[in-house]
């Protein structure tokens, strides 16, 4: 189980809309946020997994869904997040900080905005 808010919403976002995400997103409820790793530019969510999460294995080995913008009020920071996949499987998270240095906690007030090419452009605001 994701246990932080934050990055539920960042995958939330990131496994909606595409034909990939789509098909990567049952994968959710197999995950638990196990390592968080915080850096002046960004922040590594590493995932463990149920055994179950193998039935939703999708079919490319290693697959990067990146699009969702992230800023907040709190601090004057842009940034974006991207989702990779080893073996087919969510292995982690990274949020990259491109304006002003990443906060090393989570955020609790933040907008989140899906950013690929064609995508349905969903947000998300906790402001």
């Amino acid at each position: 189980m994701i246990k932080s808010k934050y990055i539920l919403d960042i995958l939330d976002l990131l496994l909606d809309g595409d034909i990939e995400g789509v098909a990567v997103r049952p994968q959710l409820q197999f995950l638990t946020d196990t390592e968080y790793d915080y850096t002046c530019s960004g922040l590594f969510v590493k995932f463990s997994h149920l055994d179950e999460i193998i039935k939703y294995k999708y079919y490319m080995d290693n697959l990067v869904l990146l699009g969702v913008i992230i800023t907040t009020s709190e601090y004057p920071i842009e940034a974006d997040g991207t989702l990779f996949l080893k073996n087919g499987i969510i292995d982690y998270l990274e949020i990259w900080c491109y304006k002003g240095d990443y906060p090393k906690k989570d955020l609790t007030k933040y907008t989140l905005i899906q950013a690929w090419n064609n995508s349905p452009a969903k947000q998300i605001t906790t402001e």
